[in-house]
């Protein structure tokens, strides 16, 4: 029976960890779903999942949507790029952090997003695109799509006070995802909402996640000249 104590995402990262290398589960085999886990070792499956991101992350899973979670057959190193929230990135080089929204519409995405997302024809999803200042000056532009079928919540927040970056990474727990960053040339519209030159360089970067086989975000982020990224290995 399921104990009424609330359990830390470490305590349950160190149970799975321990079932891992005392051969209760052994390389390549399937893991119990997050549910199943949650229900066994008497927690949320919130906490679940942030503990089976940690084991991803560390190499010491492997997950993949619709395949299921297995025990990493071979260890590796992993480059790794957490989720950050902006306000905490512009506030921890001592400057003061603000947002504006500059667009929130419930409407059917083009056919590229809806294929990325795999929603359906004529599925709507939130637009939400921000502007994220760092001392009253644009750091970076959020373009983002968020599945309300599979967060219908979020219809419901305003982001008058928290932006949906910081809301989705407080409240919002996914499985896996896709983070892409290349180098572009800024539009017109990008440099307008920067305060930039049109065509001036800059890093972009393309993100996804999902719970299980349900998309739960799509994000494009575009940052200004000079912006660094950095990733732990």
């Amino acid at each position: 029976m399921p104990s009424n104590r609330t359990h830390t995402w470490q305590e349950i990262h160190e149970r799975i960890r321990g079932n891992i290398l005392n051969r209760t589960w052994n390389p390549g085999d399937l893991i119990p779903g997050e549910a199943q886990l949650a229900e066994q070792f008497g927690c949320a499956r919130t906490t679940v999942n942030r503990a089976m991101r940690e084991l991803a992350t560390a190499g010491v899973i492997d997950r993949k949507r619709k395949a299921g979670t297995r025990v990493s057959v071979q260890r590796t190193r992993r480059v790794t790029a957490e989720i950050p929230v902006i306000r905490s990135q512009v506030e921890a080089q001592g400057m003061e952090y603000n947002f504006i929204v500059q667009k929130k519409q419930l409407r059917v995405p083009n056919s590229a997003t809806k294929q990325a997302m795999r929603l359906g024809a004529q599925q709507k999803a939130l637009h939400i695109r921000s502007i994220h200042l760092a001392n009253a000056v644009p750091f970076i532009l959020e373009d983002r799509w968020v599945n309300t079928h599979t967060i219908p919540q979020i219809l419901e927040i305003d982001f008058s006070e928290t932006s949906v970056n910081e809301w989705l990474v407080e409240h919002v727990p996914f499985t896996n995802g896709e983070f892409v960053v290349e180098a572009v040339s800024s539009s017109k519209q990008v440099a307008q909402a920067l305060d930039i030159s049109c065509g001036d360089s800059i890093l972009s970067s393309d993100r996804s996640t999902w719970l299980d086989d349900k998309s739960v975000t799509l994000v494009k982020l575009y940052y200004v000249p000079g912006h660094q990224m950095v990733f732990t290995i």
